[in-house]
Parts: structure tokens; C-alpha cells; sequence
């Protein structure tokens, strides 16, 4: 008995996936977008919306086509935005129309307590894991 639990939670622990991310697919595969034939926000609404926002902030534009562009907003006009975006090389800042945003919002701050709070949680629970596979293996027989 004790061999099979030991057999079941080395699986568990082999078998990868527990935390994997996953998109939206269709039957076939390909990734499921929002409809581009869905109205735009009011121009002039979200033209205001976005000058109030402060330059430097963080900001995801979520645009017609079902791209996302993420960066700092560098500067908000009538008819445009300018975001500097979060690349590994350095790249020059991307100017997107305001015809082709469908909505910007905020990133949220705080990426970092979150991925210690993972962190955190992966460690005691693999060593939870390991302390009931030595269990299982070396304890009561």
C-alpha cells in the first residue's frame, strides 16, 4: 500500500501542467479573438480619458485588431498616444491612433509581491510533497 501511494505521488509530482496558463482556442486550434466589427468607444470620451491619465504610468491598450500594446505612456494627444514599450531591447516609442485603441487601462503595480507570494506557496508545498513521499516510502511498514 505504502509503495503505491509512494508511486502515485511521484507522479503528481513528475507530471507538469498544475500551473500552466492556457488561451482560448477554437475547435481548430487557432486563437480566439474579439469580433473587429465591434464599435469602438467614443472617441472624444476616451480622448479624454486619456489626457487626464499621468504620463509615466503604466498602461495596456487593447486595440481593434485584438492586440495588445503594453508600456508608459509618453504622451496622450487628440489623435493619438505615445507608448514606450516594455521590451528587453530597447525599441522607440510606438505611437498608436486613437481610432484603433479599444480600451487602455491601468497595469496594476505589485508584480513582484505577487511572485513571491508563488514563490512562497511552490516552496511549502513541494516540501509538504516531499515530506509525504518520504513518509509513504520510509515510514510505518
Amino acid at each position: 500500500m505504502t509503495r503505491a501511494l509512494a508511486l502515485l505521488l511521484c507522479i503528481t509530482l513528475a507530471v507538469p501542467g498544475c500551473a500552466t496558463t492556457s488561451r482560448m482556442t477554437s475547435t481548430w486550434g487557432t486563437p480566439l479573438t474579439r469580433d473587429p466589427s465591434q464599435a469602438p468607444p467614443d472617441r472624444t470620451l476616451l480622448t479624454t480619458y486619456l489626457k487626464q491619465l499621468p504620463v509615466g504610468s503604466k498602461v495596456r491598450a487593447h486595440l481593434i485588431d485584438g492586440s495588445t500594446v503594453r508600456g508608459t505612456l509618453m504622451k496622450a494627444g487628440d489623435d493619438a498616444i505615445v507608448v514606450q514599450t516594455n521590451a528587453r531591447l530597447p525599441e522607440p516609442p510606438r505611437t498608436v491612433p486613437i481610432d484603433q485603441i479599444r480600451a487602455v487601462d491601468i497595469a496594476s503595480p505589485g508584480g513582484v509581491g505577487k511572485a513571491i507570494g508563488i514563490g512562497v506557496a511552490v516552496g511549502v508545498g513541494t516540501f509538504f510533497g516531499i515530506l509525504l513521499l518520504l513518509t509513504a516510502i520510509y515510514g510505518g511498514d
